[in-house]
């Protein structure tokens, strides 16, 4: 007579026993199915397309060598020569395009090691050109910002609703720059707001006399919505929250707004178009060398995804950086009216942070039009 419950005792603990002896073989083959799971560089391309970059330029390009390597380079078309001529931003442009692909990876276990020296951009360059060799390691370290908030970021030139930044997130944003060596300030002071977005008004008439700098800044703008949507690059109007005609008209009849009711009339306008404004911020950190504009773009990616994910929205003050006068001007105030002591480091970017109705997303290049051969 057969013992059903007997064999079928002996049974069930063999194969318990086998589960447990096979166990760690398990994790062998699990680890090695992971490690396999490496993300392509398309993939990768798909999410970080949508970092900001100066004026949305995307200089950017990405020659594939293998699943692991592939080089960087520059497209010389998406310079400003006339606005950058020592392709400062560029470069961290370059810097915050590697960071996003970096977050990206880090999803999958990833990230993006530049392998050796970075080369300078040359601004007179005539061709594609290799900016640094980058190489897709594995890493156990886990990236505390998640790869969908570079697809929520977005630059917001909207009415801010009048709240200053969360004080929570002021720390959050200097705790960051402090990785890096540099220093996050911010004022919500109103006679300083008020001091800022009046020089920043300024500065644009001041922008707008230089017939070089007018021209580089035209041919970057899309002035209609069927432009913007063609090149996929530049300055739209709708991101730009400023009405397509008048800023046409602006860049091709700048001397009819050079004066009188017209001048006044575009002064107010853009003057009104930072309503709700109750945040200035600043970095100031090193930036003299391409590694500190690598560094300082790393930071920047960073800092902006950290806003990001605190549900605000920052506005850089571009010109009041790269304008010498404005640049000075904005020095000599906050020298006279705060204790920051004078070192070798610099104010490189000035920016408004806060909250507003959700912005449009700029257009941006598609991933294989990124890549090149």
């Amino acid at each position: 007579m057969i013992d059903y419950p007997r064999r079928r005792f002996l049974k069930t603990s063999i194969s318990a026993a086998a589960v447990f002896l096979l166990k760690p073989f398990d994790a062998v083959f699990a680890s090695k199915t992971q490690s396999q799971a490496m993300p392509t560089w398309l993939e990768l391309l798909e999410t970080a397309r949508w970092c900001p970059t100066i004026h949305n330029l995307q200089p950017h390009q990405l020659k594939i060598l293998s699943t692991t390597e592939a080089d960087l380079y520059f497209d010389p078309k998406r310079l400003l020569p006339v606005g950058d001529p020592n392709a400062i931003f560029v470069t961290i442009a370059m810097s915050m395009f590697i960071e996003h692909l970096a977050i990206v990876a880090n999803k999958h276990g990833y990230t993006i090691q530049i392998e050796g020296p970075i080369i300078p951009i040359d601004t007179k360059a005539t061709a594609s050109t290799k900016f640094a060799r980058l190489q897709l390691v594995q890493t156990d370290t886990k990236d505390n910002l998640d790869a969908a908030l570079i697809l929520q970021r977005k630059t917001s030139r909207l009415h801010y609703n009048g709240q200053p930044l969360k004080q929570e997130t002021i720390q959050t944003i200097r705790a960051e720059a402090a990785k890096f060596n540099h220093q996050f300030f911010h004022s919500a002071d109103p006679e300083f707001v008020d001091f800022i977005i009046d020089l920043n008004q300024q500065t644009l008439f001041d922008d707008l006399a230089s017939p070089k700098g007018r021209e580089e800044l035209h041919r970057l703008f899309r002035y209609n919505d069927e432009d913007a949507a063609k090149f996929k690059d530049g300055l739209w109007y709708k991101a730009m929250a400023f009405p397509g005609k008048i800023m046409r008209a602006v860049f091709t009849h700048h001397q009819r707004w050079e004066k009188g009711l017209k001048k006044k009339m575009l002064g107010d306008y853009y003057r009104h178009s930072f309503k709700g404004t109750a945040s200035v911020c600043w970095f100031k950190g090193n930036f003299i060398s391409p590694d500190d504009w690598m560094n300082a773009g790393q930071m920047f990616a960073r800092t902006w995804l950290l806003l990001t994910q605190e549900k605000a929205f920052l506005h850089p003050f571009g010109s009041l950086i790269t304008n010498q006068n404005a640049h000075i001007q904005f020095s000599s105030k906050i020298n006279s009216e705060t204790s920051q002591l004078e070192n070798d480091q610099e104010i490189w970017m000035i920016f408004r942070a806060g909250y507003s109705k959700e912005p449009v997303r700029s257009y941006r290049l598609s991933a294989k039009e990124l890549i090149i051969n």
